[in-house]
């Protein structure tokens, strides 16, 4: 069993109440960001009402050995891990393990006490203070418990002394020793690793799996994900689409060597951004996120946790948020619609990855699209390439 026993045949775009050329549109955008050196190819998957109307690929997996694209290729998915770990946490809290209003440090002894650091303007700490409170996991989960979020967390990182076996347990413990940005839960910076590594941790702590383990029996075997992991081995290594970068007119090929994120050991199972997926396993997670009354194939969540995940949980008016965006646990959820700057509407949700992942979902339109490319240019949650499908696919939606 795959991830593709759960997809329905695919059906016309105007029998879903979308323009007839929906796809013809799409197929349009994309040859555009080709052609202009964003992106050197796309796998794209859109559905409406339950029903796929598009899932193609676009592009080349390699340009020097001209190898298209093809179904059976891997992406690096960076931050569109995030949402995953999101999920075990939540099935943890199914499970009665935990809740997301619990402190970190009824998990992890050493974020008993944690501290707010003083910079100055060149990144000298000058002091600390005690935080107003301990962090929660929904802390965590918003990106607003200060962990990781501040410009000098890297360095700080770094000077810790991070060993060249590094795993989350390590670096659960490095973290603690670090500053936070802010009191828990008193704004919004987004943390890029540190905040959903310690939620990878914490689900191994609670359910005694590490959790690249924990991933593959609760999320992919039942979701049918064979090529969905932190740990790649070499047949999917060599499947993994060529990584490049665009500029002055050209696209660069980059060497990412045996690396998943960046140049981040492979002992080290990122919660923040070390997946690599295919565009029909992630479709499968995704879908499943939609809790559509058409959706067919293995729950995993419950409609309940599903809820949980979409709702906002950090609103708005957190400091560091903008208008019309809220945080759910693990992606972004609109709450205002802003056409003009954001195609989404209200009550769409979803994330991105640095390297030019993105996937939403929308139960109010009864959308769930993913789209797939891989360049260190992309451009993160803020890719054109992202905001180009999201306009594409709703403005096409005519009833």
């Amino acid at each position: 069993m795959n991830s593709e026993d759960f997809r329905p045949a695919m059906v016309p775009p105007g029998e879903l109440g979308m323009k007839s050329d929906t796809n013809d549109i799409i197929d349009a955008g994309v040859a555009r960001d080709m052609i202009d050196f964003r992106i050197a190819c796309a796998s794209v998957y859109a559905e409406r009402r339950g029903k796929p109307f598009l899932r193609r690929n676009y592009g080349l997996a390699d340009r020097e050995a001209n190898i298209p694209l093809g179904f059976g290729h891997l992406f690096r998915m960076a931050s569109m891990t995030k949402p995953v770990i999101a999920v075990c946490i939540l099935l943890e809290r199914e499970k009665g393990r935990l809740d997301i209003d619990d402190d970190v440090s009824c998990f992890l002894d050493a974020y008993d006490s944690p501290v707010v650091g003083e910079y100055d303007s060149g990144g000298k700490l000058l002091s600390t203070r005690p935080a107003s409170r301990r962090i929660k996991v929904r802390d965590l989960l918003t990106h607003s418990s200060g962990l990781g979020s501040g410009p000098w967390f890297g360095r700080d990182l770094a000077a810790a002394g991070v060993p060249e076996d590094v795993d989350l347990t390590k670096l659960a413990e490095l973290y603690a020793h670090i500053p936070l940005q802010f009191n828990p839960g008193s704004a919004f910076a987004y943390s890029g690793l540190a905040g959903f590594d310690l939620l990878a941790h914490i689900v191994e702590v609670t359910s005694g799996q590490k959790i690249e383990d924990y991933l593959q029996a609760n999320i992919c075997k039942p979701l049918g994900m064979r090529d969905t992991t932190f740990d790649p081995d070499e047949t999917q290594m060599k499947r993994i689409v060529t990584m490049y970068a665009s500029g002055k007119g050209c696209m660069t090929r980059v060497d990412m060597g045996n690396h998943v994120f960046g140049k981040l050991p492979r002992s080290y199972h990122c919660g923040g951004a070390g997946l690599v997926s295919s565009l029909d396993d992630y479709t499968a997670f995704a879908r499943m996120l939609t809790d559509l009354s058409c959706y067919i194939g293995p729950r995993v969540l419950s409609a309940e946790s599903v809820e949980l995940l979409r709702s906002v949980l950090l609103p708005s008016s957190t400091p560091g948020l903008g208008r019309g965006v809220a945080w759910g646990a693990s992606v972004r959820v609109v709450t205002e619609d802003d056409g003009s700057q954001r195609p989404l509407k209200k009550g769409a949700y979803g994330w991105s990855g640095a390297y030019g992942t993105h996937f939403w979902c929308d139960p109010v339109r009864e959308i769930c699209v993913v789209y797939l490319s891989n360049m260190t240019t992309a451009g993160g949650s803020g890719a054109l390439t992202a905001r180009h499908i999201e306009r594409d696919i709703m403005e096409s939606i005519i009833q």
